[in-house]
């Protein structure tokens, strides 16, 4: 399992990898950064810091509009919370509200005032949008900021990012400057870069023991399939099943599950082989582009791990 070798080959500008069993982590590497750098980590946001408040504070079964004033009324109030988090609430996949929105208050009046496209709990669509709602009840539930709650819980950041070292991602047309220490996804800065579904950061450590603590202690509920679609995707609480769109590599096992970000994360966890890895980078860096040679690099990466550890 020569990972150094292929960390060295990696096609983005900067990459931290940790790989880890039952006992321990048996493979940590960073290059193109500070060892102890800050990595955006996009929609990672969405399992290590949403997910895990969701869980504990609200009902899965109950529709969002019975649990929150502002969503009643509203066609996502409909939707259950367990429909939110697999991703078959009926929400569109993309609306790029920072482009017209002038605050956070008014991305989040247009995330609840979204029309469905789908009847909730049909065909299940990933979307930022049942998270970042999500997120906000959460604040309001606990009267926290979904920094302070990350903060508590994991030791994630949300941005600006100072005076540590933090890993540069792309040099953004819309900010016309490069985004370093500050969340790359736009609607998430367009709300002060506090969001459910993007903003928080973390070093290679703090990830990989946030990604330890889920091996050993997720509720099977959470990675039972919740929601599929015609294109093969499947969806437990938030987490990813399966080879959904690669993202476990050649050969997943049966109870595999994971998660992504946009800048170039990964996580992913194989309980029935008894090891997960982290991977962290900014593939967008100094600008996104097609995202094909990451990805086929994830899947080398994944399948040397696979062949020593199974």
């Amino acid at each position: 399992m020569n990972l150094t070798a292929l960390m060295e080959a990696a096609p983005m500008p900067a990459v931290a990898v940790s790989v880890f069993d039952r006992e321990q982590v048996v493979f940590r590497g960073v290059r193109g950064a500070p060892d102890q750098a800050w990595w955006d980590l996009a929609s990672v946001t969405k399992i290590l810091v949403t997910l895990p408040e969701a869980l504990d504070r609200l009902e899965l079964d109950k529709p969002l509009g019975q649990q929150w004033t502002r969503a009643a009324g509203k066609p996502v109030g409909a939707a259950t919370v367990r429909q939110l988090l697999a991703h078959n609430a009926g929400l569109p996949a993309i609306v790029q509200f920072f482009k017209t929105a002038a605050s956070r208050e008014e991305i989040v009046e247009g995330a609840l005032s979204l029309e469905l496209e789908r009847e909730p709990g049909g065909d299940a669509v990933y979307s930022d949008f049942g998270f970042l709602l999500l997120g906000e009840l959460v604040q309001e539930v606990t009267g926290r900021s979904l920094a302070q709650l990350a903060a508590a819980r994991t030791g994630l950041r949300f941005g600006p990012i100072g005076p540590d070292p933090a890993v540069p991602t792309e040099n953004c047309p819309w900010r016309g400057r490069l985004v370093v220490g500050e969340v790359h996804d736009e609607n998430a800065y367009a709300m002060g870069g506090i969001a459910g579904h993007a903003g928080a950061f973390g070093t290679i450590d703090l990830v990989t023991r946030a990604a330890r603590d889920w091996f050993a202690a997720c509720d099977p509920e959470v990675t039972q399939c919740q929601a599929t679609n015609p294109q093969g995707e499947r969806f437990g609480l938030g987490w990813w099943l399966g080879n959904t769109r690669g993202l476990g590599g050649p050969g997943p096992g049966q109870a595999a599950f994971g998660c992504s970000g946009f800048v170039g994360n990964r996580i992913w966890l194989e309980p029935d082989y008894g090891y997960g890895v982290v991977i962290l980078s900014n593939r967008v860096h100094p600008v996104r582009g097609d995202r094909a040679p990451f990805a086929a690099w994830c899947a080398d990466l994944l399948g040397a791990v696979g062949s020593t550890l199974r």
